[in-house]
C-alpha cells in the first residue's frame, strides 16, 4: 500500500482550534457506539478539548500535542506525557500515574495520550505513520535510553487490534469514574522503546 507523506508541527497554543476542529470531526465517531450519552460525550470533549484545558496542558508541557497534516490539511493528532510531568499527576486520583503498572515500572513512563485521525485518512499508511511519529519523539525525548510507551485503549475500540499489530501488548484492564459517575473501560497497553 502506497503511503501518503505526512508533515508534523508541534503544537503551540494558536493550535488550539485545529485540535478542536479535527477532535470535533473524530472524537464523536469513534466514541458515539461506545460512551452512554450525549451527555458524556458532551463531558468528556469539553474535559479533554476545551479552551482551558488544551491552553493548561500545552502551556504547563502536561501534554506535547504534534499535528499531523496531509499536504496544507490537517488531518489527526497525537499527544504525549513525559516521565518528568507524569510525576507530578500523581496527586490526581484519575492520572494514569497511579496505575500500579507505572509505580512498579522498571522504566522509565511516556505515555501516548492521544492518536487520532480523520476517517478519510484511514487505510492510506497514514495511522502507521502517526504512530511512528509518537515512537520516534518518545525515543528522541529518551535519549536512546530504554523507556516504556503506555497507552489507555477503550476495550471497545476497534483501534485495539491496530495497536496489537503495531507490537503493543494489553497488560491490564482498567475502569475509572470521572465525575458525574461517568465511566471509561480501557486496556492499559504498552511497548518497549529502545
Amino acid at each position: 500500500m502506497e503511503k501518503d507523506p505526512i508533515k508534523f508541527k508541534k503544537c503551540g497554543i494558536e493550535d488550539i482550534p485545529i485540535i478542536q476542529s479535527i477532535a470535533r470531526e473524530i472524537f464523536p465517531d469513534t466514541f458515539a457506539s461506545i460512551l452512554k450519552s450525549d451527555e458524556q460525550l458532551d463531558f468528556m470533549m469539553n474535559m479533554m478539548y476545551g479552551d482551558n484545558t488544551l491552553t493548561r496542558d500545552i502551556s504547563s508541557g502536561a501534554q506535547n500535542f504534534y499535528l499531523a497534516f496531509l499536504g496544507d490539511k490537517p488531518c489527526g493528532y497525537i499527544s504525549i506525557t513525559t516521565p518528568d510531568y507524569l510525576d507530578k499527576e500523581k496527586t490526581d486520583p484519575t492520572s494514569p500515574a497511579n496505575l500500579p503498572i507505572i509505580k512498579k515500572a522498571e522504566r522509565p513512563i511516556y505515555i501516548l495520550h492521544k492518536v487520532y485521525l480523520s476517517k478519510e485518512m484511514h487505510g492510506r499508511g497514514v495511522g502507521r505513520q502517526l504512530w511512528k511519529h509518537a515512537v520516534d519523539i518518545i525515543s528522541d525525548m529518551a535519549k536512546g535510553k530504554p523507556v516504556m510507551m503506555l497507552l489507555q485503549v477503550n476495550r471497545e475500540n476497534p483501534a485495539v487490534k491496530f495497536y496489537e499489530h503495531l507490537g503493543m501488548k494489553k497488560v491490564v484492564k482498567y475502569d475509572f469514574v470521572f465525575d458525574h459517575g461517568y465511566e471509561m473501560n480501557d486496556y492499559v497497553m504498552t511497548l518497549d522503546i529502545n
